[in-house]
């Protein structure tokens, strides 16, 4: 009888090979908790992204909306003397044109906050209005707003020069006789993501920007014509 022959084939893996294969195995795993890292980050600022364009966007239509009813009547500057870069106070109808209500509205960056005060009229007619002391409404806008620039106004001012809106803002702190003549407004701001995480991510911010026309009619060419607002 034979005996048993010994086996001969003493294949397998070496602890070199074994450890190669680990390295690798382990460099690869890496590669893609980073690439899903990346991936979930990146998911993540877009989200951000998109909320904080979409809260700029309602906000920025209210405040446009408002300014669009600011001709409360026919040759009434609707733009108060009180307002400046950080702050917008003007008149606009509430209610339907048959029954005209004027609100006396303030919006204004605190903070980081943008804020809409609301003051009613009281007393008077048109254009010799009362209005309260005491906003009846404060409505919160939104948060996480700042300038587009450091120390830039939040409202620009415009008035006609030769039959055009000129190319140069008034002075953003507006007094009795050039807020009588502001004829535009331009808003522009830059808002934050709301999410703590990502909110000093530069590419998270959302700028956005718009003007209202305070106009009734087209205005006059001559260089002579005021075109004042509400007219």
């Amino acid at each position: 009888m034979r005996g048993l022959e010994p086996i001969r084939d003493e294949s397998g893996m070496t602890l070199v090979e074994l450890l190669v294969a680990t390295a690798a195995g382990v460099i690869v795993m890496a590669g893609i908790t980073m690439a899903m890292i990346v991936t979930m980050r990146e998911t993540n600022r877009v989200a951000s992204h998109v909320d904080a364009n979409q809260r700029a966007r309602i906000a920025m239509t209210r405040i446009i909306d408002q300014l669009h009813s600011a001709c409360v009547a026919p040759q009434i500057a609707p733009v108060r003397e009180t307002s400046t870069g950080a702050m917008l106070s003007f008149l606009h109808q509430s209610g339907s044109a048959v029954a005209l209500t004027p609100v006396e509205s303030r919006i204004s960056l605190v903070g980081t906050t943008l804020t809409q005060s609301d003051y009613p009229v009281t007393a008077g007619a048109a254009p010799n209005w009362t209005f309260s002391e005491t906003a009846t409404k404060t409505t919160e806008l939104m948060t996480n707003v700042s300038p587009v620039t450091a120390g830039a106004p939040i409202f620009t001012y415009y008035a006609y020069s030769n039959g055009k809106i000129s190319s140069t803002p008034l002075s953003p702190n507006l007094k009795e006789g050039r807020a009588a003549t502001v004829a535009q407004v331009n808003v522009a701001f830059e808002t934050a993501p709301l999410k703590t995480a990502i909110r000093n991510d530069a590419s998270g911010s959302t700028e956005i920007q718009d003007a209202a026309l305070l106009r009734l009619t087209p205005p006059a060419y001559g260089s002579s014509t005021a075109n004042l607002p509400c007219q």
